[in-house]
């Protein structure tokens, strides 16, 4: 109810009521204000995970692309859609392209969490796509090479290759029934890539016959793949499978086949990156590699001239002083090694490598153990005994703590530490050394192993040398006593005497 104030009040009357009518109102609004806090809307809005509004749900939301994009090698785009998602509640489609998009993340940094991810892949594509899709056998391509390249598990990737095999062929017989569409172009880069991982795999596990037929699989897709067209072409890929088929040949004695095929993945590198580009190192060094083993003169000239080739190569691209270099001039000096009018070159490419390896790996890198132990083989074939046992004291020492103590690697060391001393006849520090050898060799590979048995029995042979008698240990020589309840030959009769019976 409204008081209505009279026109003809005085000045403080009139002041007095403008004051109370001001503090009046401004009770009112605040009253109003308050009241507005607690009016329930006509229509709540519930959120759901299917909400692809955020702004309703009233809390901070999560952005992330929801664009589609391939997960083949030829590389991702990025998406210009800014819709947003809650953490947790996006749909399965967008969390399947984040886990992608973060695997190949840590995959490039070679970061082994890419195993984790491509397992959140498989199980976001099943949940997606069904069972017997074919990009659930993708997924499953992709996670059996994750677990071959980051972690080096060669059984679980075969697993996983021969479950994507699996998928692909439900999937041909759903196509067949009309319940799948898809292309020939679609699923060639998934069998490419399984066949390709299973061959690996099967070289890791020393099954080269498997290995083989696994890597020509995968040439033939390759082969059909390079037929569609230019957008259907993985030269890298293509690549990777000659020379890994042509590798494998020679490791099996088919030397015309690895030729072959190390020729066709020239000619690929050589149109695709260039005459003097850096992929055709690896591939020249290979094919020397299979021109040496002929062992003809011819044949290991040509295998020298490549050589040579990568070597330049390297050079020009990388610098002299730089680790690829270093792994040129390694490769360079293992071919001079099995020419004896070539240890010289092959001491001073040794040499260099090792200093680069020094410098930029440090003593501890399996590059620098590797170079170290083939100069101590070229100093031992040389006669410089004392340099390569001084050499190998610290290539010893660097096993143990890169493999552990006791491991195979530091009793190698320790056996051609042994060897070394025995041609030098100083047979006590042989026997100190072959045994610590022995004692390693029999904690990591056990006793019943071929490698055990063999410095087992190459120690007793030195410890029946005459020279190894006054280096015997308490316990050896009581292992050459014979046993009490043994029976000791007579040479005459038991109650025998030499004295007269009547004395």
């Amino acid at each position: 109810m409204e008081l209505e104030v009279s026109s003809v009040a005085g000045k403080t009357e009139s002041d007095a009521s403008v004051n109370r009518t001001d503090s009046a109102s401004d009770d009112e609004e605040a009253y109003q204000t308050d009241q507005q806090k607690y009016v329930i809307e006509e229509v709540i809005h519930i959120p759901s995970a299917s909400d692809n509004d955020p702004k309703n749900l009233g809390i901070a939301v999560w952005k992330n692309s929801s664009s589609e994009e391939s997960d083949h090698e030829e590389g991702y785009k990025e998406g210009n859609s800014s819709s947003g998602y809650v953490r947790g509640l996006a749909p399965p489609q967008v969390l399947l392209k984040s886990y992608r998009r973060q695997a190949r993340e840590f995959a490039n940094n070679g970061d082994d969490r890419a195993v984790h991810d491509r397992i959140r892949c498989v199980a976001l594509t099943r949940i997606i796509y069904g069972d017997n899709h074919w990009k659930l056998a993708k997924a499953y391509s992709k996670l059996s090479q994750a677990y071959l390249e980051q972690r080096g598990m060669a059984q679980q990737a075969l697993i996983h290759a021969g479950n994507a095999r699996d998928v692909l062929l439900a999937a041909d017989a759903a196509k067949h029934q009309g319940r799948q569409i898809y292309d020939r172009s679609d699923v060639l880069p998934i069998m490419e890539l399984m066949y390709l991982v299973m061959g690996q795999a099967q070289i890791a596990l020393k099954n080269l016959q498997k290995a083989e037929n696994s890597f020509k699989k995968a040439e033939l897709v390759s082969r059909e793949r390079e037929e569609l067209g230019l957008k259907q072409q993985d030269p890298g890929r293509r690549l990777q499978i000659l020379m890994a088929l042509g590798r494998v040949s020679l490791k099996t004695h088919k030397t015309g086949y690895a030729l072959e095929c190390l020729e066709k993945a020239l000619e690929v590198a050589q149109e695709y990156y260039g005459a003097d580009s850096k992929e055709l190192i690896l591939i020249y060094q290979s094919l020397a590699r299979a021109e040496g083993s002929h062992g003809d003169t011819t044949s290991r000239e040509r295998a020298s001239e490549l050589l040579m080739q990568a070597h330049d190569i390297s050079k020009s691209k990388f610098g002299k002083d730089s680790v690829e270099f270093a792994d040129s001039s390694f490769v360079m000096a293992v071919s001079y090694t099995d020419d004896d009018d070539c240890q010289d070159k092959a001491k001073k490419y040794l040499e260099d490598a090792i200093t680069l390896y020094m410098k930029h790996r440090g003593p501890y890198a399996n590059s620098t153990i590797k170079a170290q132990d083939e100069l101590s083989r070229l100093l031992i074939r040389d006669g410089n005994l004392e340099e390569a046992v001084l050499l190998q004291k610290s290539v010893a020492e660097a096993k143990t703590v890169v493999y552990g103590d006791p491991s195979e690697q530091a009793a190698a060391s320790y056996q051609m530490m042994g060897s070394v001393r025995l041609k030098q006849g100083r047979t006590q520090q042989a026997l100190k050394w072959l045994t610590k050898a022995y004692n390693m060799l029999s904690a990591t590979l056990g006793k019943s192993h071929k490698s055990t048995k063999e410095m087992a029995d190459t120690i007793s042979r030195i410890k029946m040398s005459p020279d190894a008698q006054k280096f015997l240990s308490s316990e050896d020589k009581l292992k050459k006593r014979p046993r009490f309840t043994q029976v000791v030959g007579r040479s005459k009769p038991l109650g025998y005497s030499s004295t007269p019976s009547g004395d």
